[in-house]
């Protein structure tokens, strides 16, 4: 739409197994999937603070939401590639040099990941606050730190580094990094056992019921065998 307004041109929208993209030629297109994202991300945050939904399927999407736009948009705009690098192309033909053009995108992208990566992690320790009754300030502010942390150390893995799709793509280290993580976050997140009073258990009331975390962990697995093995089926054959 935005490049039809210019006057540009709309070919049609390219889908594959790691992400779509627009056919289209305008000088703002380059730049609208990074605004789009970030205006999830503030809607998602005004609705997390005007709305604060009770369930937890409205607190999970809203935060997941925030926390994907917030970290996921700066190490694309620094891989210089795809939008990034046609606004690498706008900025030289507005006369600025190549290297003083890249030079921009990458202290922007800098200042925009530390910016988020911070606001995300804000967000996601007031989430598992809220959903932990039990779990206490500073052990949600350091699971929270692993999830958001962790979350943006493989997005500028995936976007900075050669081959680095290929690697976050693999079933196998796709589950071997599940795996770990859920490790080192129930570490994190789980309490020790109460001193002094035989039979308390690990989890006090309060957190999500046995069938919920089923729930996930089965919608994890669904999620990996549809895109490795339904999608790449289906893109051709549409």
């Amino acid at each position: 739409m935005v490049a039809l307004a210019q006057g540009g041109t709309f070919t049609g929208i390219l889908l594959t197994q790691t992400g779509s993209y627009a056919l289209a030629n305008s000088y703002l297109v380059s730049v609208g999937g990074w605004l789009g994202d970030y205006a999830l991300a503030i809607a998602a945050m005004l609705l997390l603070w005007k709305i604060r939904p009770k369930s937890f399927l409205g607190r999970s999407v809203l935060a997941v939401l925030i926390v994907q736009n917030l970290i996921g948009e700066p190490p694309y705009i620094a891989s210089l590639q795809f939008d990034s690098a046609g606004t690498l192309g706008v900025l030289e033909a507005a006369g600025i040099g190549k290297l003083p053009s890249m030079a921009v995108l990458e202290t922007t992208a800098l200042v925009l990941g530390l910016i988020g990566i911070y606001v995300a992690w804000r967000v996601f320790r007031t989430y598992l606050s809220g959903l932990f009754k039990w779990i206490g300030g500073r052990r949600a502010g350091w699971a929270s730190l692993l999830f958001v942390a962790g979350g943006a150390a493989e997005d500028w893995f995936l976007n900075l580094v050669p081959g680095g799709s290929a690697l976050t793509n693999n079933l196998f280290f796709q589950l071997v990094t599940f795996i770990g993580f859920l490790a080192v976050f129930s570490f994190l997140v789980i309490p020790p056992k109460l001193v002094g009073i035989p039979g308390t258990p690990v989890i006090p009331d309060g957190g999500p019921t046995i069938a919920t975390v089923a729930f996930i962990v089965l919608l994890f697995v669904e999620a990996q065998i549809v895109f490795f093995f339904v999608l790449p089926i289906t893109i051709p054959f549409p």
